[in-house]
């Protein structure tokens, strides 16, 4: 009598364990408010447009195709008096609702946030995101299609030749 008791308890207590340590679900809408916000209203909605997708990045992040060569991740440092500096960086992992990226260049906002050094950030830091494909094919990347919309056909064509990018 004892013994079926101690089974269903040991059960219970594994299936608690199990349930309690997955992964929340990607939801496809943002957990936490736009923080981008200025004069330029077509940049804004492509930050509000990373911000709502992150889950993919996310997804990418936890679950990685053999098709991606870059994963980046652009995050807005600000300055204990301000100063403001939007860097690309690499995603390294993801911690609960924390990203630890990879500074790529050195970022004179934040003290600390040296090229080579793993940074976390917030979400609501990230500017935006993108993933890049083998064949170039461009995921996410919302305020780069802005600048890239912004540049004359002859800036186009050469940095389409310079990054390998092909946006959808």
């Amino acid at each position: 009598m004892v013994k079926p008791l101690q089974l269903k308890i040991l059960f219970a207590v594994i299936l608690l364990f199990t349930v309690s340590c997955g992964s929340p679900a990607p939801t496809q809408t943002s957990t936490f408010p736009t923080t981008f916000s200025g004069p330029d209203k077509e940049m804004a909605a492509a930050v509000q447009q990373a911000q709502k997708t992150l889950y993919i990045l996310r997804r990418a992040l936890l679950a990685p195709e053999p098709s991606y060569v870059f994963l980046g991740v652009k995050v807005r440092f600000t300055s204990p008096n301000g100063e403001i500096e939007d860097m690309w960086t690499a995603p390294a992992y993801i911690w609960g609702d924390r990203y630890t990226v990879y500074m790529i260049e050195g970022v004179t906002a934040q003290t600390g946030a040296h090229p080579d050094q793993l940074v976390e950030v917030r979400p609501e830091q990230i500017l935006d995101w993108m993933i890049k494909e083998k064949d170039g094919t461009v995921l996410g990347g919302y305020t780069l299609r802005v600048d890239f919309k912004r540049l004359t056909p002859e800036q186009q064509k050469e940095y389409l030749k310079a990054t390998g990018y092909k946006f959808q």
